[in-house]
């Protein structure tokens, strides 16, 4: 899988075009562009498809070994009205910042229930966060809006699928193949001393998040069970795709 992603990698690059700022990847009419997006300051919302067009103009000149899978717990699904995106993205950061002590928004990357995502906390400055010094430092965070612990917030589609799409474009642009080692649960590691435990953590010192029902649970068990199947699987459908453009 390693060697068919760098394959592939390097056959886009040969699209980019250098610009002061990083890279430009060639993008045809057929692919949409990010002009549609809803940004603000640092947060760009946008859809999946925006998403993948944006990333591979960027240039992240930190070494990125680690994506992490987080639920945001609260605000949930309620508290999403269908286009306060931008205000959901402002508490998180109003809360991360004064009642945390961190300097920013924690996470790189939210999802959302209708299937946007958000360029949250800027890639090139690693995450904060619980989870620990260790996961952060080559890590990128995914915080996932709503509560998926068994019996409340019930996964949509159009989240489910931005989830293992960006996933996927996240394992594809830092060349990771899904496994225990590059895709994390933040139940994986420990409150205390943010060592990663997988699933010997005892339940007061660790959470639950991503959630006990993200992908039908949290163990690492179903993570490779019910998780990075989906995203290998579109893994090798962007990387068809992306051949394919390189053709044309």
């Amino acid at each position: 899988m390693k060697q068919k992603i760098e394959l592939i990698m390097s056959m886009i690059l040969m699209l980019f075009l250098p610009i002061s700022s990083g890279y430009a990847m060639e993008i045809t009419e057929d692919e949409p562009s990010v002009e549609a997006a809803i940004s603000e300051g640092q947060y760009i919302v946008m859809t999946k498809e925006e998403f993948k067009n944006w990333l591979f103009r960027q240039n992240i000149t930190r070494k990125i070994m680690l994506i992490q899978q987080h639920h945001t717990w609260a605000p949930a699904y309620k508290h999403f009205k269908g286009s306060n995106h931008l205000n959901m993205l402002k508490g998180m950061e109003n809360f991360h910042v004064k009642e945390m002590g961190w300097k920013n928004i924690a996470q790189n990357l939210t999802t959302f229930p209708d299937g946007k995502v958000a360029v949250s906390r800027p890639l090139n400055i690693a995450p904060d966060g619980t989870i620990g010094p260790r996961a952060n430092s080559a890590g990128i965070a995914i915080e996932n809006v709503g509560n998926f612990d068994k019996g409340y917030d019930v996964m949509t589609k159009e989240q489910r699928d931005t989830i293992v799409y960006i996933t996927a474009l996240l394992c594809i642009k830092f060349g990771l193949t899904p496994s225990v080692d590059t895709i994390t649960y933040h139940h994986w590691w420990d409150l205390k001393t943010k060592e990663r435990v997988l699933d010997k953590g005892p339940d007061y010192n660790v959470k639950t998040c991503p959630g006990t029902n993200f992908f039908g649970g949290n163990s690492t068990k179903s993570a490779k069970e019910n998780f990075y199947p989906l995203v290998a699987q579109k893994i090798d459908e962007l990387l068809a795709e992306m051949k394919k453009g390189s053709k044309s």
